[in-house]
């Protein structure tokens, strides 16, 4: 028996199945014996078919979103998911969105965080995107650091628009045509979505593991 096969089968069944994904989640895992990181794997990639279908709708046209004036970055969420991306610990989900499994709390400054602004950033210039703000959550931690970065890379890059620190980033992103994220939440408020980590993958030519392949595999090798 694999047990990642069965994990899968039975978590999606109890999602389409509207159960709430942490409760269906802790049942599941806990009844296959997985460890907090397998658990992680499972809670981040697999979604209801439900969620499948919201996802896709959203997926954004480019040549929509160059037009808008609407746009907005999740900031720790792409900065994070980015970070993993290139420490080789992301991963591509059900629905096709590259997210993390580092599974941490806050943001850890390092010698390479402005680089991977820079990353994100000329990422949207290539998109001939650069009017757009950029959010991050007041509260995490080295969130006045990573902003000032930011604004000075916006100013070097002639970008216009704001880093803002709020305390209600998911709510301020919500009033966006589009976003630049991976988060449900908010993707299925607004018009579109950008997957900057999908986007920087195919241009710098880096491998991401995809959530199928490791469920057949039947196992985590990271």
């Amino acid at each position: 028996m694999n047990p990642f096969f069965e994990t899968y089968k039975d978590l999606k069944y109890l999602l389409n199945r509207n159960y709430r994904k942490k409760s269906a989640l802790d049942f599941i895992t806990n009844h296959y014996g997985l460890n907090s990181f397998e658990r992680n794997f499972f809670g981040r990639c697999v979604f209801s078919d439900d969620h499948l279908e919201i996802v896709n709708k959203k997926r954004t046209d480019l040549t929509e979103i160059s037009k808008s004036k609407s746009i907005a970055i999740d900031g720790f969420n792409v900065l994070i998911t980015l970070d993993s991306l290139i420490d080789g610990v992301a991963i591509f989900c059900e629905d096709d969105v590259i997210r993390d499994l580092k599974y941490q709390k806050g943001y850890k400054l390092t010698e390479k965080s402005e680089e991977t602004v820079e990353i994100i950033l000329k990422s949207m210039l290539n998109l001939n995107l650069n009017n757009f703000d950029v959010y991050y959550d007041e509260q995490t931690s080295k969130s006045g650091e990573i902003s000032k970065i930011t604004r000075n890379l916006m100013e070097k890059y002639s970008i216009s628009g704001e880093v803002i620190l709020s305390k209600k980033v998911d709510f301020e992103l919500k009033q966006y045509e589009f976003v630049a994220t991976s988060d449900f939440h908010i993707i299925k408020n607004v018009i579109g979505f950008l997957d900057i980590p999908k986007i920087v993958s195919k241009n710098y030519n880096l491998e991401v593991k995809n959530f199928l392949e490791i469920i057949k595999k039947g196992k985590l090798d990271f």
